[in-house]
């Protein structure tokens, strides 16, 4: 009697432990199958897109302190130093993704981004969203809250310098039908964990954007084994106006849909771009989290084409798109 008492119990245990084993297995998921749901959320919301100076500027001085925005300066420490939005306080945009760093932002307040054009900053933005943070960027970053050009550090866009005339096409491009990326980030079953490794190695070792020079002179070297997969993230309207030779046409909130990413070659580099280099900013942070090798352009379609109809949204102008606002000098608080 004992000796079948024990024999059932050991049946029982080892029927439970094979059980329990199989529901672990069932819940080993990959790191892209825990973060895409994350990055497709946000990204379809909206979430992190820029807005204006004067949006910020009000918002500092309508006499509510309760609603301002925490504002994070992401441009160096010299380049801080030199000027910066009054309250700011100063990480370096290859640094924000530490974890240290990551702590001194608050979870209970709206966040400002900004960097030098709006290009990096957009990148930060997308990547705290990403990590539970309220963030936004700033457009066209800190050459629209300053005039200053020892402040400013870098040009602003200028059409004659930035913009070019190379051609466009109307054909539309489609994409592929590719197996998904498969980023091994981090050993974790913790979206937040795997996010966050993620975005901090992107931050610091990868270079958020390409040029639309050297990107015409790559697809137009003669050597097709080198092109990167150009993805238009603007509306479906914008592409059929005119697009990139070759691109296929992915709206930016769409981009982490699976079905999308689907269209996407991993085994690329991915040059995304917009109508000024923001909502392609985000497209490109997210892709480059879900494991692609993603770029942006910088300054998006208004660097690639004068056409006034292509570009369907107009260029940054100082008389327009920037403001003498005032600036603080001084190291970090």
């Amino acid at each position: 009697m004992r000796l079948i008492l024990i024999l059932t119990c050991t049946l029982l245990l080892f029927a439970f432990w094979s059980c329990d084993s199989t529901e672990d297995a069932e819940d080993d998921f990959t790191n892209f199958e825990l973060i895409q749901p994350v990055l497709e959320t946000s990204t379809s919301a909206g979430a992190g897109k820029p807005i204006s100076a004067q949006t910020l500027f009000d918002n500092m001085n309508d006499g509510n302190a309760s609603n301002d925005y925490f504002v994070l300066s992401v441009r160096s420490a010299e380049t801080y130093a030199l000027g910066h939005i009054p309250g700011a306080i100063n990480i370096y945009w290859r640094d924000v993704g530490n974890p240290t760093n990551l702590a001194l932002l608050p979870t209970d307040q709206p966040i400002l981004v900004y960097c030098y054009t709006g290009h990096t900053g957009q990148a930060v933005a997308t990547v705290l969203v990403n990590l539970g943070y309220d963030a936004v960027n700033l457009k066209y970053g800190f050459m629209s809250w300053s005039k200053d050009e020892t402040a400013r550090v870098q040009s602003p866009f200028v059409d004659d310098v930035d913009g070019h005339d190379y051609a466009t096409e109307t054909t539309a491009t489609a994409g592929g039908d590719f197996a998904l990326a498969e980023p091994d980030w981090i050993s974790s079953q913790d979206a937040d964990e795997i996010i966050g490794t993620a975005a901090d190695y992107c931050l610091t070792n990868r270079g958020p954007v390409i040029k639309a020079a050297d990107l015409f002179a790559n697809l137009n070297d003669g050597d097709t084994t080198n092109d990167p997969q150009v993805v238009s993230v603007r509306s479906a309207d914008t592409y059929a106006i005119g697009h990139i030779p070759g691109a296929i046409n992915i709206y930016w909130k769409d981009i982490a849909i699976i079905d999308n990413l689907k269209m996407i070659d991993p085994s690329k580099q991915v040059a995304v771009y917009c109508y000024t280099g923001h909502t392609g900013q985000i497209a490109a942070t997210v892709l480059s989290i879900l494991g692609y090798d993603a770029v942006n352009m910088k300054h998006g379609m208004m660097a690639w084409s004068r056409d006034v109809d292509v570009r369907v949204q107009s260029c940054f102008t100082e008389d327009v798109d920037s403001h003498d606002f005032a600036i603080t000098t001084g190291t970090n608080p």
